[in-house]
């Protein structure tokens, strides 16, 4: 079931705790203009044709959460925390007063991107270009202009055609980019294995080594998999995994620096050399 809200909310018409007011030339406020709400209601309300159910969350609310989302690169859980935090989020999404309880769980986030699908989004943006366009139409309406000169001379502005400016696009199922955060334990799994690569290349009999340095692959190979195939590791189970890891890596680290004494600076590419400044310059630590 929806709920449709009674009106189209102002500025003004939203309450602070403290007694005070929103800056009207907030990025937020000034967003919130260009968006006709009240025109996309009417395709989001069509959702929702039975009469009984849960009540949904207004459009504004869902809508607007996934603008903050895209917009500033939130996870769904920062996003609800960003917005129980900032009135100007607050107003954003529609609510009319300023409150310090969570709008939404979260997980409505994953909803929120299911019911507003591509064909939604497509007249969303068409909604908000007609409006804009409609807008600046308006501003330039030459209204009471001088009815009449006397004289007989006066000046005529040159009627010019309106040139489409571009399109807007406004991506609100905001598909999160694949991107690994530099705690993903992947990420310390990829740098062992490339410090691996690195010790095989470095490797030469030539160098006057006995046997080839001991990297322990087949054992941190091992462990990365325990741990990857956990569904909800513990942040105990976490930390440990990170530590062991760290240890491969950093016994793999030293062993490239002996090698690296004994001349073997040009058997690394430069693709490896990079990689391995890279690995040194994060700088890992427990």
């Amino acid at each position: 079931m929806y709920r449709r809200p009674t009106g189209q909310m102002v500025i003004e018409d939203f309450v602070l705790p403290f007694e005070g007011k929103l800056d009207a030339n907030n990025r937020w406020v000034k967003l919130a203009k260009i968006i006709p709400w009240e025109q996309i209601e009417n395709e989001y309300a069509d959702l929702f044709p039975s009469s009984t159910g849960t009540v949904a969350k207004p459009l504004r609310m869902a809508l607007g959460a996934l603008i903050i989302k895209e917009r500033c690169g939130f996870t769904d859980r920062e996003t609800v925390e960003q917005i129980t935090e900032n009135p100007y989020l607050q107003y954003f999404i529609g609510l009319e007063k300023y409150q310090i309880e969570p709008p939404f769980d979260p997980s409505l986030m994953v909803h929120f991107r299911k019911r507003l699908d591509q064909k939604i989004i497509k007249k969303i943006n068409e909604l908000i270009c007609q409006s804009e366009k409609h807008k600046e139409q308006k501003d330039k309406d030459p209204k009471d202009k001088d009815p009449g000169n006397p004289s007989g001379s006066g000046n005529f502005e040159v009627w010019k055609p309106e040139v489409n400016k571009g399109k807007l696009l406004l991506d609100a199922t905001c598909a999160p980019a694949d991107i690994r955060y530099p705690t993903d334990l992947s990420l310390l799994n990829e740098a062992r294995e490339k410090t691996e690569k690195m010790i095989d290349t470095l490797y030469n009999q030539e160098l006057g080594l006995a046997r080839k340095p001991r990297t322990y692959r087949k054992r941190a190979r091992k462990d990365y998999l325990k741990f990857a195939r956990q569904r909800k590791p513990h942040v105990k189970a976490i930390r440990k995994a990170i530590g062991k890891q760290l240890g491969y890596l950093r016994r793999n680290l030293g062993t490239i620096d002996f090698l690296l004494k004994c001349d073997g600076h040009g058997n690394l590419s430069a693709r490896q050399s990079r990689e391995l400044e890279t690995i040194r310059i994060c700088r890992f630590s427990n």
